[in-house]
């Protein structure tokens, strides 16, 4: 069963909701179109023997819509970024598109997307070992982006997904990689989740083809 909970909107503050409420009356949401909030995935990322893959969320529509299409955590000394598509596959092979279980509207992918452009911004260094790294002593109970010091780059799918109450990986009590607490934060880590395993456990696959 999936779990669905409210979008955290603790992003944006009183002020811009009012302006976001007023605007509304005037013109239609943006909703994301093509591919965009849809996770990637490319093989080529051994772990202890095992390919556990690399991921990303795609930016733009399609693959070759724009210089910069995806959104991933790079590893070494990278951090969350825009990426182009030479990038993200690195000479590798593609492996799909995937989306949650619960199919998302096209305005939920937008939201996904804001979580994720937000995570850019904040320039956070990689990890191998967790999903989202932060301090459990001084994070509020919902772990926002500016309190995240590192992540992976399959965090950053769950993250998004989860910020806005998509159910990627974790059992009932511990699913949600954006709610602050030790036991939580450990749940994501290791490989107990890869990229791999959200993909073919976790998400639903769209399709194999280049999105």
């Amino acid at each position: 069963m999936v779990t669905m909970i409210p979008w955290k909107r603790i992003f944006i503050t009183t002020a811009v909701a009012l302006l976001l409420a007023s605007a509304a009356f005037a013109s239609p949401a943006y909703a994301a179109t093509g591919n965009q909030g849809y996770a990637v995935y490319r093989n080529g990322v051994i772990v202890a023997g095992v390919d556990q893959w690399h991921a990303a969320l795609m930016s733009l529509p399609h693959w070759n819509s724009g210089s910069l299409p995806v959104i991933h955590a790079r590893s070494g000394s990278n951090w969350v970024q825009y990426g182009t598509w030479p990038e993200f596959t690195d000479g590798k092979t593609y492996q799909g598109t995937y989306r949650p279980k619960v199919a998302p509207t096209s305005a939920a992918r937008d939201d996904f997307l804001y979580v994720a452009r937000r995570l850019v911004d904040e320039r956070i260094p990689y990890n191998l070992a967790y999903q989202v790294y932060y301090d459990t002593g001084t994070a509020g109970t919902w772990v926002e982006p500016a309190e995240i010091t590192s992540m992976r780059c399959d965090g950053v799918v769950e993250y998004a997904y989860e910020w806005c109450g998509y159910r990627v990986y974790g059992n009932s009590t511990y699913w949600d990689v954006t709610k602050a607490g030790w036991l939580s934060r450990e749940h994501h880590s290791g490989t107990a989740v890869t990229p791999r395993i959200q993909a073919q456990s976790y998400l639903t696959k769209i399709t194999a083809s280049l999105p």
